[in-house]
């Protein structure tokens, strides 16, 4: 139906006809690559329903380890658990005896004594010990024949767990991987840009760069409409709302999902369009927490907020041309505001541009609408 607040799969995921078809040739053709795209945009969506019902994928979210031996440790356990052992760095420490003896029972033991080697090093060394973790993932789909496809989630993230040499050398691992198709997702497109884009990077012309763009609006409109007319629920210019949102996944699905509970709870069936945008405003101020600490973060620095609200409301701002252009670039890396033309930005995230363009937060008004 309308699920929010996780990735969704199977029949709550509402197809991006255009794009699952470009998905899923290159997964079909081992093809490694690249999706940037803001925050709440459904990029761990449509990989793990495009991955959905298969065993060989390995999904890290760098976004959730502390450090670069914490990110190595996961891919290590996952990498095992293809050979079905699980938690393999744990049983080395608890249960040496028997892991060695899994090991050999499923025939890597070869594979699995070089980790063990690692494991009891009192100086292991992060990088060293990161890079044997991608190499763990190879020679094990090497050993079983197949092709493991590995994402990482928010990869740039990368670079608060190590300096930057980490690209040059994680590079110069993964180029000799023919059993692995590496999946790279990113929400601050800056950064991900600069990683896969610059001609520098020693990621450069390793992996496609595939946009995700805004939920298809028309398909997203004929999904919902089909879902309401199953529950003979009419709302008025629904298709003028989702315009307004500008399809952006996250916030469109959790609009259509408060008016359906409101529906269902209630038992109205007909929802004037005036109804809608009080609707979506409660909306709103549902995200306001969320909302208020991106505001808070950029008052941290100085001309941070003044050049958002100035984006917001298509305003000028009489800043000097080196201030306004370091506080954009800024605001890029922060992942708030991207770049669509010469001096020209827009502001990723549509319920925070909504806020910037009031008089008074505590008094929501939809304008434009």
């Amino acid at each position: 139906m309308f699920i929010t607040g996780k990735p969704v799969t199977g029949k709550n995921f509402i197809d991006r006809k255009k794009h699952l078809p470009l998905f899923q040739t290159y997964l079909e053709q081992n093809q490694s690559f690249m999706i940037k795209a803001p925050r709440r945009f459904g990029k761990t969506s449509i990989i793990k329903h495009l991955l959905e019902g298969k065993k060989e994928f390995i999904y890290i979210d760098v976004k959730r380890v502390s450090s670069l031996k914490s990110l190595a440790n996961n891919i290590i356990n996952s990498a095992y658990k293809l050979s079905s052992i699980d938690n393999f760095i744990l049983k080395a420490k608890e249960s040496l005896f028997d892991l060695i003896k899994s090991i050999q029972r499923v025939k890597i033991d070869d594979i699995g004594e070089i980790t063990i080697k690692l494991l009891e090093k009192q100086d292991l060394d992060e990088i060293e010990y990161f890079l044997h973790s991608l190499d763990i993932v190879e020679k094990i789909a090497i050993k079983k024949d197949i092709n493991v496809k590995l994402v990482f989630d928010e990869f740039q993230d990368i670079l608060l767990l190590a300096n930057k040499d980490i690209l040059d050398k994680a590079r110069s691992v993964m180029q000799h991987h023919n059993n692995i198709t590496y999946i790279f997702l990113g929400s601050i497109e800056s950064i991900m840009s600069k990683i896969f884009e610059n001609k520098s990077s020693p990621f450069f012309h390793f992996a496609t760069i595939l946009d995700l763009p805004p939920l298809d609006i028309d398909e997203l409109y004929q999904y919902s409409i089909k879902i309401f007319n199953k529950e003979k629920i009419q709302l008025q210019n629904l298709k003028d709302i989702l315009i307004y949102l500008n399809g952006h996944p996250d916030y469109s699905i959790q609009f259509l999902q408060k008016v359906y509970f409101i529906a269902k709870a209630n038992g109205e069936n007909i929802f004037l369009f005036q109804q809608l945008k009080n609707i979506l405003i409660e909306v709103i101020l549902t995200n306001k927490p969320y909302l208020e600490e991106i505001i808070t973060k950029v008052k941290q620095k100085k001309h941070h907020l003044e050049v958002l609200e100035a984006i917001a409301n298509n305003i000028k701002i009489n800043l000097d041309s080196k201030t306004l252009y370091n506080v954009h670039i800024s605001l890029e890396n922060y992942g708030i505001i991207k770049k669509i033309g010469l001096g020209k930005y827009k502001i990723n995230d549509i319920f925070l541009k909504i806020y910037l363009m009031q008089n008074d937060y505590n008094d929501i008004r939809l304008i434009g609408i």
